[in-house]
């Protein structure tokens, strides 16, 4: 299904992060240092504009940052980074200005300089329409308050993408009018900081962002003023298959990892990886990884051909996710209880594999959204 090319950067992202190693992943996430060598790494083999149209670079489409994505997470990496950065970008590269595309999309090409996207707010969850962000309108600009919270590396990104209200909720007619969206400096003032603490396993920081009056030009706007609807869920789409890369990849190591105890690990005289209660599982595990990746290639192709294809992006986050659990779980049966021991980075990859069934949309919010826009059946909620 691949191209030669397409295969190359698979390839080429799963040899980096072996490289670099996830030994190394580890150790950053202890300390909370980024992983400057990893974006090094990628910068040099110029993964880091992939899926993005400049001369020389490895290819144009989404799938082709997919697959960045995925080769990473086969080496047990799994770069969030990466995946705010690239669905920040791609609602810049469909919506944004030529000016706005060298301020902030191409550093990120050439310098692996990262966006960090900023939606969540903790009392609207997942009711987007419900968020307090605001941008007031003012003599040539903005001035923007209000509070995002889950944000996935904030301060150590350059730039913010920023899903604020330019009219409140209580004045529009229909709840998706009055979103806009606005990309920025990171380092802009009145903007601040506050890191939570959750465990990943990751050396990417979760961060409340604070915006107290900050001042925004009309050039840090991203298309017309109101319509940021219509730029954001075609932007989730493409988070929805970045995170369905990042589930396969992770699914992918820790079944791998499984095999390889199961073949050498003996009790009653045999292998364990010959005992069916086992091998099915592994078996079954395998089939249903293979099926969200050729489904999460799919919705990627199709958004690289100009179309939405919501309905494909949202059931390959909602397939990926599940298979990469169903993975996790077999592997924490195979190793048994030297699972719990943090020594075979087994335990390690719970949260991150868990959360995907979680963020950054609920699978039952998955599944209603492809019951009524897929199915046609009435709306749930």
């Amino acid at each position: 299904m691949l191209g030669e090319e397409q295969s190359l950067i698979l390839q080429t992202a799963e040899r980096i992060g072996l490289h670099v190693g996830r030994e190394y992943w580890l150790r950053c996430a202890r300390e909370k240092t980024e992983p400057k060598l990893l974006w090094n790494e990628l910068l040099k083999a110029g993964l880091t504009s992939a899926g993005v149209p400049l001369e020389g670079s490895p290819a144009t489409g989404l799938l082709e940052a997919v697959l960045v994505q995925e080769g990473l997470a086969r080496a047990g990496i799994p770069l969030l980074t990466y995946l705010t950065t690239h669905l920040s970008r791609e609602i810049i590269l469909r919506y944004g200005s030529r000016t706005q595309f060298e301020r902030f999309v191409l550093p990120t090409c050439r310098r692996g300089e990262r966006i960090s996207f900023c939606l969540t707010e903790a009392e609207a969850g997942s009711n987007t329409w419900r968020i307090r962000t605001y941008a007031r309108r003012r003599d040539g600009g903005y001035l923007l308050s209000g509070q995002k919270t889950f944000i996935t590396g904030a301060r150590e990104s350059e730039y913010l993408l920023v899903v604020a209200r330019t009219k409140k909720y209580e004045e529009v007619e229909r709840k998706r009018d009055g979103l806009s969206l606005f990309v920025m400096e990171t380092r802009s003032g009145g903007v601040g900081f506050e890191p939570l603490n959750i465990e990943l396993y990751s050396p990417e920081t979760q961060y409340t962002v604070y915006f107290d009056e900050v001042e925004l030009g009309v050039d840090n706007l991203i298309g017309v003023e109101g319509r940021g609807a219509d730029y954001l869920f075609d932007g989730l789409n493409v988070e929805r298959t970045l995170i369905a890369a990042c589930s396969i990849g992770l699914g992918e190591y820790v079944l791998k990892r499984a095999v390889e105890y199961a073949g050498q690990r003996v009790v009653f005289d045999r292998p364990i990886g010959s005992y069916q209660g086992l091998q099915f599982r592994m078996a079954r595990a395998k089939a249903y990884l293979e099926a969200a990746r050729l489904l999460n290639y799919e919705a990627a192709e199709l958004y690289g051909r100009g179309e939405r294809g919501g309905g494909l992006a949202n059931m390959a986050k909602l397939v990926a996710s599940e298979a990469s659990m169903e993975a996790f779980e077999i592997a924490m049966q195979t190793f048994g209880g030297n699972a719990y021991d943090l020594s075979t980075d087994i335990i390690t990859f719970y949260p991150v594999i868990r959360l995907f069934k979680t963020a950054p949309i609920t699978n039952e919010l998955v599944l209603s959204y492809i019951g009524h826009h897929v199915l046609g059946l009435p709306k749930s909620y």
